[in-house]
């Protein structure tokens, strides 16, 4: 009888001490295994510089087609985004050394065309995408510097003030060529066959992106919570939103064929520092 009075006694007692030792409990501790430390979520808003790389230079160079013969060198004139500040914002939900980030940011420049006898057009351009993030040392709440690298995907988003049709220049070495009063459209003549170049237009232009780069917080402990400065250096790399077209027309001036030939990667260098506020431990 007083042995099961006994036993009760310490059940209760038990039950009374275990969330008084739960709430004791500091996730700091050496044995604490990372995996078992509860998530934390950052906010973020930064500011800093881009630096795009050109959006054309050579666009062909050698025949327009196999079959043709026609031998040439074509130019685009040289287009290019100056650089210019960028703004954005993130938040990043994290799992020990492991986080999943949401990323938005605008840049406001404006976009070089050729010489100095063409003005330049006012240009905003939005990134959006997803990334995966992780810590290069492992994740404790007294840390004060946690730097990290990160990649993901997602778009970039090129708004111009007005409709940009960049002109062509062209070199033949063979055979007859036209073009109309822009130089935008040129028709090379071989043989007896025509071949229209084009460059597209361009206004609204949306293209796919995938990012990397690397950061460090520079953070102040406070409670269940914390606050500091952020430092980041990355790029994202997206085709030129730029195209040039090469139709072969018919004898009754119909394109027959059509070849896209696109520019090469765009790289967007960007350096970045910010606010970040990290809530949980």
């Amino acid at each position: 009888m007083h042995l099961a009075r006994l036993r009760f006694s310490l059940y209760f007692m038990a039950l009374a001490l275990f969330p008084a030792a739960v709430a004791a409990q500091d996730w700091s501790m050496p044995w604490s295994d990372p995996r078992d430390r509860p998530p934390r979520v950052d906010l973020s808003a930064s500011a800093g510089l881009l630096m795009p790389t050109d959006w054309s230079d050579l666009v062909l160079l050698g025949s327009v087609s196999s079959a043709s013969g026609v031998l040439e060198q074509v130019l685009v004139r040289d287009l290019h985004v100056e650089p210019g500040t960028v703004f954005g914002a993130a938040a990043t939900y994290w799992r020990g050394r492991y986080g999943f980030r949401a990323h938005g940011a605008r840049s406001k420049s404006s976009l070089a065309i050729g010489g100095d006898e063409f003005r330049s057009v006012d240009l905003n351009t939005w990134f959006y995408d997803a990334r995966g993030a992780v810590g290069l040392i492992d994740y404790t709440p007294r840390r004060w510097v946690w730097p990290y690298v990160f990649f993901g995907f997602g778009g970039i988003t090129y708004d111009l003030a007005r409709t940009v049709s960049p002109p062509l220049l062209t070199f033949i070495e063979r055979g007859p060529s036209r073009s109309d009063e822009r130089r935008d459209i040129v028709i090379v003549e071989e043989n007896g066959r025509q071949f229209l170049l084009a460059v597209d237009e361009l206004k609204l232009e949306t293209v796919f992106a995938f990012n990397f780069g690397a950061g460090t917080d520079f953070r102040i402990p406070l409670g269940p919570a914390g606050i500091g400065l952020r430092l980041e250096v990355s790029d994202h790399v997206a085709p030129s939103p730029l195209g040039l077209h090469i139709h072969e027309l018919s004898r009754f001036g119909v394109p027959a064929s059509d070849t896209a030939v696109r520019f090469g990667r765009v790289h967007h260098l960007r350096a970045a520092a910010g606010l970040v506020i990290q809530i949980g431990r």
